[in-house]
């Protein structure tokens, strides 16, 4: 097990592609980290004593994370809690023009922490993918119609990066800065 593993759910990909930048980003900071799919094995031995940090992240769809998401973080809200921790909602109501739905998606984002017990010191909102290409025909045509509402992208013949991605290397220097003030934070403990 790396010291910061990235945990994540993902239905259309994009939630993986945010973890891998992640690592990437978390590397760069000196940390040794890897995405680890929650649907995976991997994710079901993790070995605790050698995580410094956790990242988990998951998407919204129709209101709803990912329900195997929501299991393992109330199976391990306990060692989640026990260091530093974050959690990315991934969702394209964070690219909203309408700042009620921006603030829905977020209440969700809180709702999942709570849900399962969990107190990441970080809790962050990420635009996703109008991954029109890798939708069915229905989803395809309800997305378009919600897109088109927004003023978004309705070029349902590719898919559409909504995904700022300062925001996410500004989710890797926090996380970042968390584990590297933990050792610190744990001699003032014990003064």
């Amino acid at each position: 097990m790396h010291a910061v593993p990235v945990f994540f759910a993902t239905t259309e990909g994009q939630t993986r592609r945010i973890a891998e930048f992640l690592v990437d980003a978390l590397r760069k900071r000196g940390l040794d980290s890897a995405a680890v799919d929650l649907a995976s094995e991997e994710a079901a031995r993790v070995d605790w004593h050698v995580v410094r940090g956790a990242i988990l992240g998951a998407s919204l769809h129709i209101g709803k994370h990912q329900r195997y998401a929501l299991r393992f973080a109330r199976a391990n809200r306990d060692a989640l809690n026990a260091r530093p921790s974050a959690f990315f909602s991934v969702s394209l109501s964070v690219a909203s023009q309408h700042p009620k739905d921006v603030e829905a998606a977020h209440e969700l984002a809180r709702d999942f922490a709570r849900a399962a017990g969990w107190r990441p010191r970080r809790i962050f909102c990420i635009a996703g993918r109008l991954a029109y290409t890798r939708y069915g025909w229905l989803t395809r045509l309800v997305m378009r119609r919600i897109a088109a509402k927004e003023g978004g992208p309705t070029d349902t013949s590719r898919d559409w990066e909504l995904t700022r991605w300062d925001d996410v290397e500004q989710l890797a220097d926090e996380v970042a800065r968390d584990i590297q003030a933990q050792p610190a934070e744990r001699e003032m403990a014990l003064a």
